[in-house]
């Protein structure tokens, strides 16, 4: 059986689309609607213009009319595009996550904490105002102003065209010249920002070490550079706009509009004065709503482009469930595993056998974690195949492998609440007993933050002593311990092998412990050992 994942094309292809299908009729509606209260308000203004022509109590009620049912029109709009774009937003942070829990481990790696931060938070966010609000303003930017021009046309003639002059400078300079230029700052202030928001977390993480060492190096130089950087690329981009934008906004002005329509129509009958006056600012006010959201339409295509990048990166395998509650032989054969092109694991063939403790040695750099993580499915390997009880598992059967890491990492949260992560057993007697068979005497209640290295790492073998998982992976599970409560702890890890009838395979540089295991697994020279080891 092949390790490797496959995926679906066509989902490969349109992530977003498919997100996007969530809230497909409420933002479709939501762009009509748009539409719709645009005409209602220029119905309006059509209405007070023959008002001033013909004076009558039906172009009263008609205006008002076209005015109420513009502004529910209107709200309609916003309602139906936010709703649309929150299921969108939902279903894609939902795919995100799914799809960051099935990434191979040397996949995540590749990211950042804060790439990974900004792909579920913030890129999802910067797509609010493309999803929301873009489809209705170009909707209202098109319909709109035709509708507007062939009103000014009918009214005033070819000439009253001229009260459009004022709009359509501001709209070239806020849709053309404007976008041009951020484009150029674009890339540099996200990489500037997300450069500050990872100076604030080391800084958090390491605030004692930091203050040690001042603001000379370390995360508040990183922090003091970064902003440095963005204060004077942001003072340069103002600098460039900051002229031709006041030029631009002040056309967006009525002043700029009214100025035209005096000038040309001061001659004109009433009626034809108004049109220009009311119809001259009908491209004046979509260019102002559109023109503010050009930025976020850039730097929500880009995040949509980063989005398609991660959703097309691969996968592990999908996972098919096994007979629980059986032990069974795990067995890896003709494994072949890659980093950067160096094998680590080179056709590799081992059963881990139940009832058996194995334990994995060899040189740093060997590939021990590596094994580790492909058995427990999170990562894939370059050949070989892996089998459960003589069964194809199709992949690192994740619900019968139990991974303790290396390391003392563990969710903000009680004693409780971590060592029953993922167990069935949740009752404070099978947590009491697991904490006092890994070593652990404290409160249930007991916040994590206060936990030594030491007791993080016996609060992770707690989960252990609660697991019914045919095979049970530990690395470097006594590290930070001490002698005394190291041999506690394996003495009790065997006990439990030899009860439950798992496999328990513990990755370590201890030959103390590599000792006491019933199989020795090498990876230096990818020879196995039986101890004879017996309880």
């Amino acid at each position: 059986m092949s390790v490797q994942g496959t995926k679906d094309a066509a989902g490969l292809r349109t992530p977003l689309r498919r997100a996007l299908k969530t809230g497909r009729w409420q933002l479709n509606f939501a762009v009509l609607t748009a539409a719709g209260s645009g005409l209602a308000m220029l119905g309006a203004l059509w209405c007070v213009v023959r008002l001033i022509a013909e004076p009558g109590l039906d172009s009263v009620l008609w205006a008002c009319t076209a005015w109420v049912l513009g502004a529910a029109l209107s709200a309609s709009s916003s309602w139906l595009a936010h709703e649309g774009e929150a299921r969108f937003a939902s279903s894609l942070r939902r795919r995100t996550a799914e799809h960051l829990a099935e990434m191979p481990m040397r996949e995540i790696s590749k990211y950042s904490g804060n790439d990974l931060r900004r792909l579920i938070g913030d890129d999802v966010a910067a797509l609010h105002h493309m999803v929301a609000h873009f489809p209705s303003e170009i909707a209202t930017l098109v319909i709109v102003p035709l509708t507007s021009i062939a009103l000014l046309l009918a009214y005033a003639g070819p000439i009253g065209l001229l009260v459009l002059i004022p709009g359509a400078l501001a709209t070239v300079h806020f849709l053309v010249v404007v976008p041009r230029m951020s484009a150029r700052y674009g890339e540099q202030t996200t990489r500037v920002m997300g450069e500050i928001l990872t100076a604030v977390d080391d800084y958090a993480a390491g605030m004692r070490t930091c203050r040690i060492y001042g603001v000379t190096s370390g995360a508040a130089s990183d922090y003091a550079r970064a902003t440095c950087s963005f204060t004077e690329g942001f003072v340069g981009y103002v600098r460039k706009v900051s002229t031709f934008s006041a030029v631009a906004t002040a056309f967006l002005q009525a002043v700029a509009t009214y100025a035209i329509a005096y000038a040309v129509g001061y001659d004109q009958q009433p009626e034809v004065l108004a049109a220009m006056l009311f119809f001259g600012l009908a491209i004046v006010t979509p260019a102002m709503r559109l023109g503010h959201g050009i930025d976020y339409i850039r730097s929500g295509r880009v995040a949509a482009q980063r989005i398609t990048k991660f959703l097309a990166g691969p996968t592990l395998p999908v996972t098919r469930s096994i007979k629980n509650g059986v032990a069974q032989g795990l067995r890896l054969s003709g494994l072949t595993l890659m980093q950067d092109d160096r094998p680590l694991v080179r056709s590799l063939t081992h059963t881990f056998e139940p009832g058996t403790v194995t334990t994995i040695t060899g040189p740093s750099g060997s590939g021990k974690s590596t094994l580790l993580r492909f058995v427990a499915g999170l990562d894939m390997a370059h050949e070989g195949e892996i089998r459960l009880g003589g069964s194809d598992a199709e992949s690192a059967p994740h619900r019968q492998v139990l991974l303790i890491p290396q390391g003392g990492d563990l969710l903000p949260g009680t004693i409780r609440a971590t060592v029953s992560l993922g167990s069935s057993k949740t009752d404070d007697e099978s947590l009491l007993e697991a904490l006092r068979r890994a070593q652990l005497e404290l409160p249930l209640n007991t916040p994590t933050e206060f936990l030594s290295g030491g007791e993080r790492q016996r609060l992770g073998i707690a989960r252990a002593f609660l697991s019914s998982a045919p095979t049970i992976l530990l690395d470097e599970p006594t590290s930070a311990l001490d002698d005394t409560t190291s041999n506690r702890v394996l003495h009790e890890l065997r006990t439990m092998t030899k009860q439950q009838g798992c496999a328990m395979v513990i990755v370590t540089h201890d030959p103390r412990i590599a000792e006491m295991a019933d199989v020795r697994l090498s990876l230096d020279s990818l020879s196995r050992e039986k101890t004879g080891v017996s309880q």
